[in-house]
């Protein structure tokens, strides 16, 4: 509020009704609704770019919303919880597919 004060933007108004702190909530709202959204559209994809991609973008919302709002509350740090496991099986699953491409070469004598 006080940037808004220096700037000599009128805010009294949001003052009064709360309307800052609805703003976050429905944030933090929205944000939960959205990795949960990934979460199911991962299951949903089997393997590829577009999974990473998709991770990427959730984790960068969920962020951003987290510095805006000022944290999560509980239900939202669990569809944040659950995004990051999804994130480490991909991870290690794609750990796995790296080894098993680049296993060890045998030469053979010509």
């Amino acid at each position: 509020m006080e940037r808004y004060n220096n700037f000599q933007i009128p805010c009294d108004w949001m003052q009064d009704s709360g309307v800052i702190s609805q703003i976050k909530l429905a944030s933090v709202k929205l944000a939960m609704k959205y990795m949960k959204r990934v979460t199911s559209e991962i299951e949903a994809i089997d393997g590829g770019t577009e999974e990473e991609d998709l991770m990427l973008q959730g984790v960068r919302f969920a962020f951003r919303v987290h510095q805006f709002a000022g944290g999560f509350d509980a239900e939202t740090m669990r569809a944040f919880q659950e995004l990051k496991d999804k994130a480490r099986k991909l991870q290690a699953h794609k750990q796995k597919q790296q080894r098993t491409s680049t296993g060890p070469l045998y030469l053979t004598a010509c």
